[in-house]
């Protein structure tokens, strides 16, 4: 990667590929315009990624996935109040309900949002995306894909950790997509659910 802006722009690391892509969403796919809810700022500002100690907006028993120190387009958003979205929990029933999935780089490295607080949550049930590695948690997922039936879906759900994830035991009860192909262990296409 080539930094060729520094720290002066929203586009820190203009080379970093993009980890959410949308495929198939002429009609389907909504970038829907919101905010970071106020939990995820420090009091100077800076962002702070949700920690498996934190009891609002969700209490988590996980912190969410880091990459590069902020968080990875893909991950599983939540809407709190308002127009505000924070961090899928992996909430083990019904309560809490997946919204889409988060379009930009939030705080680290490659930070696209810096003190601004506006996200977008791409929604839009039947949308079709690739993700690129690591914005979803492989655990389990190549063994479900291969041994899954003809006509059967294989659902991937918000994980503790914020990223979609194969297993409901860690993770949500709530469906958030199914997977269309895994072209590679660096790939994964899927189709929202939500």
């Amino acid at each position: 990667m080539i930094t060729i802006y520094g720290d002066a722009s929203n586009v820190n690391l203009t080379a970093q590929k993009r980890h959410l892509r949308v495929v198939e969403g002429q009609t389907q796919a909504t970038p829907y315009a919101g905010y970071l809810d106020p939990s995820l700022r420090n009091a100077d500002g800076t962002f702070r990624l949700p920690a498996s100690t934190d009891t609002l907006p969700l209490a988590r028993s996980e912190a969410a996935y880091s990459y590069f120190g902020g968080l990875i387009p893909g991950t599983v958003l939540v809407k709190t109040t308002g127009e505000n979205f924070t961090v899928h929990n992996g909430d083990t029933g019904n309560a809490v309900e997946p919204f889409g999935l988060l379009g930009q780089f939030v705080g680290g490295t490659l930070d696209g949002v810096k003190s601004t607080n506006e996200i977008s949550a791409w929604f839009g049930p039947d949308s079709v995306y690739d993700l690129l590695a690591p914005a979803w948690n492989d655990t389990g997922l190549a063994a479900a894909i291969a041994s899954a039936t003809a006509g059967k879906a294989v659902k991937l759900y918000g994980g503790k950790d914020g990223r979609l994830t194969y297993l409901t035991s860690p993770g949500s009860s709530i469906a958030v997509a199914t997977v269309v192909e895994r072209p590679s262990s660096a790939v994964l296409r899927i189709k929202l659910l939500v």
